[in-house]
């Protein structure tokens, strides 16, 4: 280990170990209600861990994702950099990334001298392997725990982005998923890419949930084993899960990764999170409170140096440009008020086909040049009942609230500034849980 400044406290961590899984939806996994997958990594990351709920991406690009995670801030917010690179940094931590999205990382690694980028090809097979070790997951995780294993890393980075490129898992995974009387489901490893409309065969959509299932079952296996790795060489480290897009399975007209990606539906911008405190705070709670990226790349990075040094402005929470992360260290701590008041009333979601602001009881996903549709949250949590005819007020007001987004975007470059929420939109979430 490197020596730290005496401001940094006992508990700190020995190193911190950084999970990113691009295309892993939230709905998929055990811990976010998947009673029907298996998921037992993840699940007891849950138990040791606090299980962020309502975590959304503000952009359905996954490199703008993983910049907004790794510096504590979104595109138009770089006043400050209070995410785990920076906080590594001040630790003189060494950080090893292992990933098969290599490019994606240049301009991080352009800017932090202690970072190394391992970068294995990403393959895009037609059918499965047959062995673990040659899927495109196995391969990832596996130079991750032999970088890991050399000794000379502080925080391990380790990001995978197959889930959107090939399924290439070993036959028995998907097979799992199937019953004698299913369809079977094939060898192929190309990602389905279909339109869903009335006429479409139920079965079909059901089948490549399934396929998709037991690619994730496969990913949470390689996760144990680099867990494993982990805490055989560090007693005490932090660790962050977090996804950074869903996939379009049929639940908005859509299967697979098409040509004209969908609005910015819960299926796309409703990301897994599960933050693993070095000192067991949290363990086995949820937090059901508006969170962003940002949010949790600037509470890994406060966690990394101890809150004495670190840079997040988290006691002006209501000062803070809507893109700059918000520490939820404080949950950890005494501050009760925080589980009810939360660190944001709203967050924006833009994608290539149209953009959602979601407060704490409404979603309006506007899908490109089509009518708005309001959702209620959390009680729809996949975006199927529109009651925007039913409730015209708060559609106008949300509407309003994005227009006045973008403008103030446009003309100052940042989402400083931004009023209040109208009152019609108050936490009617919070009180219909």
């Amino acid at each position: 280990m490197n020596q730290t400044s005496p401001c940094w406290q006992e508990e700190l961590p020995e190193g911190w170990l950084l999970v990113t899984v691009d295309r892993l939806p939230a709905w998929m996994l055990s811990p976010f209600g998947a009673t029907w997958a298996s998921n037992p990594t993840i699940c007891q990351l849950a138990s040791a861990g606090l299980t962020c709920d309502r975590v959304l991406a503000g952009t359905t690009y996954s490199s703008q994702t993983l910049e907004e995670l790794a510096m504590g801030y979104s595109a138009a917010c770089k006043d400050t950099a209070a995410g785990p690179l920076a906080a590594a940094e001040a630790r003189g931590w060494n950080v090893t990334v292992v990933t098969d999205a290599g490019d994606q990382f240049s301009g991080l690694s352009s800017q932090f001298s202690n970072m190394n980028v391992v970068s294995i090809a990403p393959q895009q097979l037609p059918v499965t392997v047959e062995t673990e070790e040659k899927s495109s997951c196995g391969r990832v995780v596996s130079a991750a725990v032999h970088e890991f294993e050399k000794g000379k890393t502080d925080l391990l980075w380790c990001h995978l982005g197959s889930l959107g490129v090939s399924w290439d898992a070993p036959q028995v995974w998907r097979d799992s998923f199937f019953d004698e009387d299913d369809p079977p489901p094939g060898n192929s490893a190309e990602i389905p890419e279909f339109a869903v409309t009335q006429e479409t065969d139920p079965d079909r959509v059901s089948s490549v949930r399934q396929i998709f299932a037991g690619e994730i079952a496969h990913m949470d296996e390689w996760l144990g084993r680099l867990v494993t790795s982990v805490s055989a060489r560090w007693q005490r480290f932090g660790m962050l899960l977090l996804g950074l897009r869903g996939l379009p399975l049929g639940l908005h007209g859509q299967v697979g990764i098409g040509p004209d990606e969908p609005a910015p539906y819960t299926e796309l911008s409703h990301l897994p999170a599960i933050l693993v405190d070095p000192t067991d705070r949290q363990a086995s709670q949820r937090y059901g409170g508006l969170l962003m990226p940002a949010d949790l790349g600037v509470t890994v990075g406060e966690l990394i140096v101890g809150k004495e040094c670190a840079n997040t402005f988290s006691d002006r929470l209501e000062e803070l440009p809507q893109g700059v992360g918000r520490s939820i260290q404080r949950l950890f701590g005494d501050d009760a008020g925080l589980w009810r008041r939360g660190f944001r009333d709203r967050v924006c979601s833009v994608s290539g086909g149209g953009r959602t602001l979601t407060v704490a009881g409404w979603s309006l996903v506007e899908p490109g040049d089509k009518q708005p549709k309001l959702f209620m949250k959390p009680d729809d949590f996949f975006d199927l009942s529109d009651v925007a005819d039913r409730s015209r007020e708060v559609t106008e007001a949300l509407a309003d609230c994005l227009d006045a987004l973008d403008h103030q975007r446009s003309e100052s470059g940042s989402e400083a500034g931004i009023d209040p929420l109208p009152k019609v939109l108050g936490d009617e979430g919070s009180n219909r849980r």
